[in-house]
């Protein structure tokens, strides 16, 4: 190399980079006759936008990891990988299309062929993009062995994973009331609603419902007015007491615990006491529901014994409100609970769209929270509104589309993981994770067990392959191409059909139940988060797979506790059908935020992109910053000017 007299790191850096190009140094590292082979497994990046300097501290990191590793003569497979499929790369082709009405209308205006066609020119597009800032970066990533989470390969190895579970029980359909994204038009997984809670403004509206057999009425509280429409029951909280007050002319049924600051939130000031009941003394009292001239259909439910009664249940948290809450079945995780207990209809009028259908009534063709208002309004002219306010609160947004999320009674697949017993916590509990306040947080969500909603109603991701049988409701399940086309009646597309939406969905089976050919897949497509979270056995060879995982090491960011290092250790375990982890010691990372300690964001216009910041500055000053400024499991503030000014010289 001519280095010059004169000290210039960006040109040095780029001789140094020809000069190790040069030659083919991968090779010269396995030429060691040391047996050891330690693999590594990327948290493979989605392939839907630009790094960004939060991307930056967890490459770096790997990346000493590895150089650390090498230097002491252990062979390393570092391979990268792309997470290339799912609601992110959808949603940008979305944009780069013009499509603003969300799935249903790209499908309308451009067809599935297309928009999986769109979802790989993104990925190819942005992957060009990944690989030069790593080579930028001085990554060490081979890249031409990296695992692509789209391809067949992958896929059909990812879905012995689901023929694990299928056979062990886990996996199981159920209709049930999940997440769901009103923009995105898909349900969503109780790890991806506890990514993004944010502090929003709702109704707080309070009503009254007659009693069938006595003149008095309960004060229902809700802060989501449209779940009257497929209200079913009153609850009580059973050990609480419940007063009778008199107001002017009327007899209201409260929660003694909140009768004050109840009286006092709607402003009534006159008002006497009457006698004192337990919650459970209500138990099955029918009430008359205010609204059933407008929702025929609710009226026909309403006929029935066991609906719109008051129900005692020790869930009920009778400190809120007015320590009566409405449930609402179609639209409450606990509401469902308690319906399919009591064998309750579910009353559900609601499309994939989150519109009210034909079944609602007044309110058909309203999207649901653009009908709270309506509702309030009705309340108000049949004299059962109460109060309307609001409130502040903690909400769920969609973690891609930062959309309100809205609670709905829906079909679909879960892995049930209470039934993994302690298989899952005890391989949790068998990693290292160097700081205990990561492995407490990562430990007490393994914990949860609640059950994952892993499928999608989506089009670019790994189909579902389970054939719904039209004459005998037999679910088919395949989980191999061989399968497949064995069980064939027709292959549109010939025997090497791509494993995706929509040549998979052209396919008929043969039922394994009835032998009837009419059957249609569930256009199903799994979870992103699943893909990713396969990547230790979907990436590798049986035989890579035994020898070399667990990893030794793994890292990502703090955020990843409910993301990657979840389904990662979750999919391992179902795998192997025991307390396996797929790794042994991972390290949580703190954000990367901007110098003043704040979030960095696009609408903030603080976010440092990773590409702009390596043609700035050297690699090797950007590299030794960030190890330098912050413990991993810290916060970064990341400074330029701290950066350039060196003060950790």
């Amino acid at each position: 190399m001519d280095l010059s007299t004169k000290f210039d790191a960006k040109s040095i850096e780029s001789q140094v980079k020809e000069y190790i190009n040069s030659f083919d140094l991968e090779k010269q590292i396995f030429a060691s006759d040391k047996p050891e082979k330690i693999r590594f497994i990327e948290g493979p990046p989605t392939m839907n936008g630009i790094p960004h300097a939060g991307h930056l501290r967890g490459r770096i990191i790997k990346d000493l990891w590895y150089r650390f590793n090498t230097l002491q003569g252990k062979k390393i497979e570092f391979n990268g990988g792309w997470d290339t499929q799912g609601l992110p790369v959808e949603l940008q082709v979305e944009k780069e299309l013009g499509v603003t009405g969300g799935k249903t209308e790209a499908i309308k205006q451009f067809g599935i062929e297309r928009i999986v066609s769109e979802c790989k020119k993104v990925v190819e597009k942005y992957n060009r993009v990944w690989v030069k800032v790593d080579d930028m970066l001085g990554m060490s990533f081979n890249h031409k062995k990296a695992y692509w989470t789209y391809r067949d390969e992958f896929i059909e190895r990812e879905w012995q994973i689901l023929k694990k579970a299928h056979e062990n029980g886990i996996l199981e359909e159920d209709f049930t009331v999940i997440a769901y994204c009103p923009s995105c038009q898909t349900s969503l997984s109780h790890a991806e609603v506890n990514q993004g809670y944010e502090e929003v403004k709702d109704p707080s509206l309070y009503y009254k419902v007659k009693l069938v057999d006595e003149d008095a009425f309960l004060i229902v509280w809700t802060t989501m007015p449209f779940t009257l429409v497929t209200d079913a029951m009153v609850g009580f909280q059973p050990d609480e007491d419940y007063v009778y007050v008199k107001v002017k002319n009327e007899t209201w049924i409260v929660g003694k615990t909140r009768l004050e600051e109840f009286m006092t939130e709607v402003k009534i000031e006159d008002y006497k006491i009457g006698k004192t009941q337990k919650g459970s003394k209500f138990e099955g009292k029918k009430y008359i529901h205010p609204l059933l001239d407008s929702i025929p259909e609710l009226r026909e439910c309403s006929k029935a014994d066991n609906f719109h009664v008051a129900v005692s249940e020790s869930f009920v948290d009778a400190s809120t409100g007015s320590g009566l809450v409405h449930l609402s079945p179609a639209n409450g995780e606990e509401d469902i609970k308690i319906a399919n207990k009591r064998n309750v209809k579910i009353f559900s009028p609601i499309d994939d769209e989150v519109k009210f259908t034909s079944q609602a009534g007044k309110y058909q063709g309203m999207f649901v929270r653009d009908a709270d208002r309506t509702i309030v309004e009705d309340l108000r002219d049949c004299n059962a509104l109460v109060k309307i306010g609001k409130i502040k609160h903690k909400y769920p947004l969609c973690w891609r589309s930062h959309h309100p999320i809205v609670w709905l009674a829906r079909r679909g697949w879960f892995y049930k993981l209470d039934r993994l017993d302690n298989k899952a916590i005890d391989a949790a509990e068998s990693v290292e994770y160097f700081f205990e306040q990561p492995k407490n947080r990562f430990l007490g969500i393994i914990k949860e067990r609640h059950p994952w909603c892993i499928s999608r109603e989506r089009i670019w991701g790994c189909p579902l392959p389970v054939w719904n049988c039209q004459v005998c409701g037999e679910k088919n399940w395949f989980f191999s191409r061989k399968e497949i086309i064995d069980a064939s009646t027709s292959l549109p597309d010939g025997p090497d059909f791509e494993l995706h939406r929509p040549w998979i969905d052209n396919i008929s089976v043969k039922c394994k139940k009835c032998s009837s050919t009419k059957t249609n897949r569930e256009e199903y497509v799994l979870d992103t988060w699943h893909n990713s979270g396969s990547a230790p056995y979907s990436s590798l060879t049986d035989e890579e797979y035994t020898n070399e995982i667990p990893a030794p090491f793994l890292t990502e960011g703090i955020d990843q506790t409910r993301g990657w290092a979840y389904t990662l250790l979750i999919e391992n375990v179902i795998l192997n059908n025991g307390p396996t982890p797929p790794f042994k010691s991972f390290l949580f990372q703190g954000h990367v935020l901007d110098e003043k300690g704040g979030k960095m964001s696009k609408s903030k216009g603080n976010v440092l992109e990773g590409e702009e910041t390596l043609e700035k500055y050297p690699a090797d000053l950007v590299r030794f910053y960030f190890m330098w400024k912050a413990s991993p499991i810290e916060p970064l503030s990341f400074s330029t000017d701290e950066l350039m000014s060196r003060p950790y010289q």
